[in-house]
């Protein structure tokens, strides 16, 4: 295992979006080319943009990582914690939470996830997996659909909840009602795609996926630009 895990305490990289998300890897956990990856596509199977999630293994694969598909939905729990054991990372795919983490408790990689991240094996979430990380997962109601699951306790790998995609076209209002409701308390951590939570043991810090952040800005610097250009009057 070549991952950088001389840290005491979880190491996590918890992301609004996995668009950017590889150069934050490499920065937080070293080189990854031979790294074992743990794959878990399972939030994106319920959502019709899931291929889009489940296609970032790709990519991956491509920058070096070896990747093995662990699906808790589909899987025997015996052959998920198997595969969970023999990896050196975690990533957690978006799409629906409380999918999701229904699918994780009933094959027990729930409790297998918790060991492993105590360990020291890095865990990354994108979206969805990096809200099931907190304790509780009920505050991302206003995002995601429940379809009659009633799990809600998370992960509880850190005591963080991330609030993904705020700014964005698509959830960008579901991310605002969330934040309102959560205001002044700190333990909830609103996050622009294009930006990663990162907790190394005790210490977490916001970093920004410098391409995309810089997308982000120049759009939202467009908009003001048009939005001044609408109050101008010709005379």
């Amino acid at each position: 295992m070549n991952v950088n895990t001389h840290v005491c305490g979880p190491t996590l990289v918890l992301a609004s979006s996995s668009t950017g998300l590889m150069p934050v890897l490499r920065r937080e956990l070293g080189p990854l080319r031979g790294v074992r990856m743990a794959f878990i596509p399972t939030a994106s199977t319920v959502e019709s943009y899931g291929v889009l999630v489940r296609l970032m293994r790709i990519r991956f694969a491509l920058a070096g990582l070896r990747v093995q598909m662990v699906d808790p939905e589909r899987m025997p729990a015996a052959q998920v914690c198997a595969r969970l054991q023999s990896s050196d990372i975690i990533y957690v795919g978006g799409g629906n939470t409380f999918h999701l983490m229904h699918h994780l408790h009933a094959a027990d990689a729930d409790d297998v996830i918790r060991k492993l991240v105590r360990e020291g094996v890095p865990y990354v979430g994108e979206s969805a997996g990096a809200v099931v990380a907190s304790d509780d997962i009920s505050y991302i109601a206003p995002m995601d659909e429940n379809r009659g699951h009633t799990r809600m306790r998370g992960l509880a790998l850190t005591r963080f909840h991330v609030i993904p995609h705020v700014g964005s076209v698509s959830m960008g209002s579901s991310a605002r009602r969330i934040v309102a409701m959560h205001a002044g308390q700190q333990d909830y951590v609103p996050l622009f795609n294009g930006q990663a939570l990162v907790v190394r043991g005790h210490v977490a810090r916001i970093a920004s996926m410098p391409l995309v952040e810089q997308f982000r800005r120049l759009r939202s610097a467009c908009r003001e630009c048009m939005h001044s250009a609408g109050k101008m009057h010709v005379h």
